[in-house]
């Protein structure tokens, strides 16, 4: 009984600790969140580097470490396959920190979490449409960028990909007979890049395979 006793009052007391803590979190110099933010990277706990930013953005609006910490966000979110913030995060630099000397560099990180979030798992044929669009209009506004033979290279497999998608909903089409809706998908594919780069289909797991034979 009496070691239960005990056993619970240390619990309180590091409970009370823990808490104490939490609420001290708070009014402390912008540097002090921003390395909270690079320590938290580097133990992979996003979630709280996350929160470790909210704070310097909500006590130290004007600080010079706030794009830093932005770029440094959105590159870790990106290599944790967590795209849609990571893009979230350059959106907020290109708004608040955006120049004719950085712009196409920013632009570039958002392109490039698109880029990974299509190798790893996005197959969605509005995501793939809005990303070329989004590389047209990069090239035609940027095209003198330093990043221009990368964002090319994004640009080809992307349209490769879509045209991937099309050949296989032309496929769908074919076997339902629909010859119309065949010939639609068929006619969006560019034939003149598959000539020029014979690609490679996709790797398609064996259980897709096998609903879709």
């Amino acid at each position: 009984m009496v070691y239960r006793q005990i056993v619970f009052l240390l619990l309180l007391i590091a409970i009370l600790a823990a808490c104490a803590k939490q609420n001290t979190e708070y009014n402390k110099p912008a540097i002090y969140w921003y390395q909270g933010i690079l320590k938290e990277i580097k133990f992979g706990n996003l979630e709280t580097a996350d929160n470790y930013y909210s704070s310097l953005q909500s006590e130290h609006i004007n600080s010079p470490l706030l794009p830093e910490a932005m770029l440094i966000l959105g590159q870790a979110h990106m290599s944790q396959e967590e795209y849609i913030l990571a893009e979230f995060y350059f959106d907020e630099y290109l708004k608040r920190y955006g120049t004719i000397e950085n712009a196409d560099y920013i632009a570039f990180l958002k392109l490039q979490a698109h880029y990974y979030a299509f190798r790893n798992q996005s197959k969605d044929q509005d995501f793939v449409s809005d990303t070329i669009l989004a590389l047209d209009n990069f090239i035609e506004k940027y095209p003198n960028s330093r990043y221009m033979p990368l964002v090319e290279y994004m640009q080809v497999k992307f349209i490769l990909g879509q045209n991937e998608l099309n050949k296989a909903i032309a496929n769908v089409y074919k076997k339902q007979h629909k010859k119309v809706a065949l010939d639609k998908y068929l006619e969006r594919i560019d034939d003149e890049l598959e000539k020029e780069t014979h690609p490679k289909p996709s790797h398609i797991p064996w259980y897709v395979v096998i609903f879709n034979w």
